[in-house]
């Protein structure tokens, strides 16, 4: 056997029996349908998570041994049965100390989430409804410009800036009160 030799080995769609192929998204590489976009099959090409130890709970869906899992967002307890089972245990979740109401939907409440750096912005938990965020913690302070509920404190300045993206006014403490 020569060295050179290729060694492909073909994958074909398991919805409409095409060629997979292997395309980049966000989160790296994965085998995609070559009849995207009729067809929407897709296949990650490597464990997105691994095992730090296997657990004697079994899971509640499967009967399979549970895992603690390292992934791209942190250690979760999932099923070893993976991907089999989708079974996972979700950390529970605390409730902000304060909220406040979506001001796109005025249904839903703004809660912080995590992006996919890590780092913290606040948005509509009726997403994905309603996709309105704020890159800061929100302030229950009117706009005086265009009467937006909400607003920002200013990093490393004194006064607020209006969180409505289309006025971004600036304003102090004092303005509100005329």
């Amino acid at each position: 056997m020569s060295l050179f030799k290729s060694t492909k080995h073909e994958e074909f769609c398991p919805d409409c029996g095409a060629l997979l192929q292997i395309k980049q998204g966000k989160r790296g590489l994965f085998l995609g349908c070559s009849r995207y976009p009729e067809c929407h099959y897709i296949k990650p090409l490597h464990q997105t998570s691994h095992v730090i130890k296997t657990l004697e709970e079994t899971c509640p869906e499967c009967g399979h041994f549970l895992q603690i899992k390292q992934g791209q967002n942190g250690m979760f307890i999932g099923c070893s049965n993976y991907p089999e089972c989708h079974f996972i245990v979700q950390e529970e979740q605390e409730k902000p100390e304060e909220s406040w109401l979506c001001p796109e939907c005025k249904t839903h409440h703004l809660v912080p989430r995590k992006g996919r750096t890590g780092k913290i912005f606040y948005g509509c938990d009726g997403y994905p409804k309603c996709k309105f965020t704020l890159a800061a913690k929100p302030i229950s302070k009117e706009c005086p410009e265009c009467h937006f509920p909400l607003a920002i404190a200013r990093k490393g300045k004194a006064g607020y800036q209006c969180a409505n993206k289309a006025c971004q006014h600036i304003f102090e403490e004092t303005e509100q009160n005329s």
